[in-house]
């Protein structure tokens, strides 16, 4: 399990940096785990040694089996999360939390279609992830959308023009005058030769 996690991590971090770089035309982004043993107080740690106390007296009812778990998962790490570094150009390196509002969809966005590249899946429903981003980074993110289209089905929601041209077929909802709502839709191919 650690072998394939720690695979599937290693690629899905690579294709973050690459996909990073495209939105942002240049920088740097990598994705890091953070360990549940990582900087400990004092206190914790006298907890800590009482639950070994406590597991050490538990072990003997244990099952073989669960002796050997528990032999090697005492001495590593657990992962308890993943932490996300992102430099946009001409930035210093940090975390998510300090980027803009537009800079973290980017930066999002990127990590998804890392996600959507290594383990692809049958569809994936987006909804107004572009709103925050302006037209030229609109335009690189339908570029992306249609990369990826060729392995994945994208439902998106949208108010976007950039984003609706990388469609195949457009839904539209409507409301008339009376309050009723009408649904419209467009296939973007015959659209394109009745228009011609």
């Amino acid at each position: 399990i650690k072998t394939k996690f720690n695979e599937s991590f290693n690629k899905v971090n690579t294709q973050f940096e690459q996909y990073f770089r495209m939105l942002f035309n240049g920088g740097r982004a990598y994705l890091s785990l953070v360990k549940s043993g990582e900087d400990k107080t004092e206190a914790e740690t006298e907890l800590e040694a009482e639950d070994a106390k406590e597991a050490a007296e538990e072990k003997d009812g244990m099952r073989p089996e669960e002796k050997i778990i528990a032999k090697y998962e005492k001495g590593s790490l657990a992962v308890a999360g993943v932490e996300i570094r992102a430099t946009p150009p001409n930035k210093k390196l940090s975390a998510i939390q300090s980027l803009s509002g537009g800079e973290r969809s980017l930066t999002s966005i990127a990590l998804l279609c890392s996600l959507l590249t290594c383990f692809p899946s049958p569809f994936v429903v987006l909804d107004e992830v572009d709103a925050a981003l302006d037209e030229a980074n609109t335009i690189r993110f339908g570029q992306i959308l249609g990369k990826l289209s060729h392995q994945t089905q994208f439902i998106t929601i949208t108010h976007n023009r950039e984003t609706m041209s990388q469609a195949n077929i457009i839904y539209g909802v409507t409301m008339g005058d009376d309050g009723i709502s009408q649904l419209l839709s467009i296939k973007m191919d015959q659209a394109k030769t009745y228009a011609k």
